[in-house]
């Protein structure tokens, strides 16, 4: 009866953070083409994550903008 309470049967969903790390790596030229990236890498994901992570980079990217500035 307490199989279908078992931790392993559900997958491990990806952070944000870790998914915009691997996003990085490909560098991409726009957002879209870094969500692409993202729906085809965690296709199980949903859209909201993937934004989040989008999202994170984007906050991210304007950090190092500022940074370069001072």
């Amino acid at each position: 009866m307490g199989e279908a309470f078992r931790t392993d049967r559900f997958a491990a969903t990806a952070a944000p953070e870790t998914m915009a790390a691997w996003v990085m790596r490909f560098g991409p030229a726009s957002d879209a083409e870094a969500l692409k990236l993202l729906r085809g890498r965690f296709p199980d994901s949903p859209l909201s994550l993937r934004v989040a992570a989008l999202d994170y980079l984007m906050r991210r990217q304007g950090c190092d903008a500022a940074d370069r500035t001072r």
